[in-house]
């Protein structure tokens, strides 16, 4: 079941692209180093990135403020980053010093790729602002090379709910998060769906399931941060998948 979302989805694009266009000048120093971004979900996300990369091109699909790109970049890529907020794409340059391509670019339109260009994609904790999947999948597909291969991490679909959640795993729903970063406070919107839609969704656009991870935290995360990730012990709270392009 699908519970009725309080936002359109344009207006939702805004809110998000307006909400880290806020958060852009505070984002890196909150989230390199920080718990749950800096040594949970990155971690993951990094471990499933084939390697070498050394001469190959990847394309990270919710930049953010670069660190990803930084990383990929270091590891020998040809990067293009893209992110719907213009003050993070903006950060994204700052950081990466001139390397890499970095655009401006909405998720749930085409994006600005030519078919089979690229061998890799990153999407770290970007998807789950769209509602429907088919746009981005199908934009992943249709640039990857043969043998390609896309890491996407998500929220866990088996994660605690957040206090306001009204529906149950099986729905889809539209949820809410308020965060505050180095003083700034936003609320962003994203979805919660059930395991079997994520996968259906992966499987209908051409991309087959080769690896999941379930970060935990690992002893020095928890040393550093024992607060916040003690109690995500034994507790599901990221998803990170690496699929590939199917034959």
């Amino acid at each position: 079941m699908e519970i009725e979302p309080p936002l359109d989805p344009a207006s939702h694009r805004r809110q998000t692209r307006d909400a880290y266009d806020r958060l852009a000048a505070v984002w890196s120093v909150t989230t390199d180093r920080g718990p749950f971004n800096g040594f949970l979900e990155r971690p993951a996300v990094r471990a499933l990135v084939p390697r070498p990369l050394a001469g190959s091109t990847v394309v990270d699909a919710g930049c953010g403020s670069g660190a990803q790109c930084a990383w990929l970049l270091d590891q020998g890529a040809d990067v293009i980053g893209i992110d719907l907020s213009p003050a993070m794409v903006e950060e994204s340059r700052r950081r990466c010093a001139g390397r890499g391509r970095l655009l401006v670019a909405d998720l749930a339109h085409p994006l600005p790729l030519e078919p089979r260009s690229v061998d890799g994609i990153t999407c770290s904790l970007a998807l789950h602002y769209l509602r429907d999947w088919e746009v981005p999948l199908r934009s992943f597909t249709s640039s990857l090379r043969p043998g390609g291969w896309v890491v996407i991490s998500l929220d866990h679909p088996f994660a605690p709910p957040l206090g306001h959640q009204r529906g149950g795993y099986l729905d889809i729903e539209l949820v809410s998060d308020t965060w505050t970063k180095a003083g700034v406070e936003v609320t962003q919107h994203f979805w919660r769906r059930p395991l079997a839609q994520t996968a259906n969704a992966f499987a209908d656009a051409g991309l087959l399931i080769e690896r999941i991870v379930e970060p935990q935290p690992s002893a020095e995360a928890l040393e550093r941060f024992p607060v916040e990730l003690g109690p995500l012990v034994g507790t599901p709270s990221f998803i990170v998948y690496r699929l590939r392009l199917s034959a």
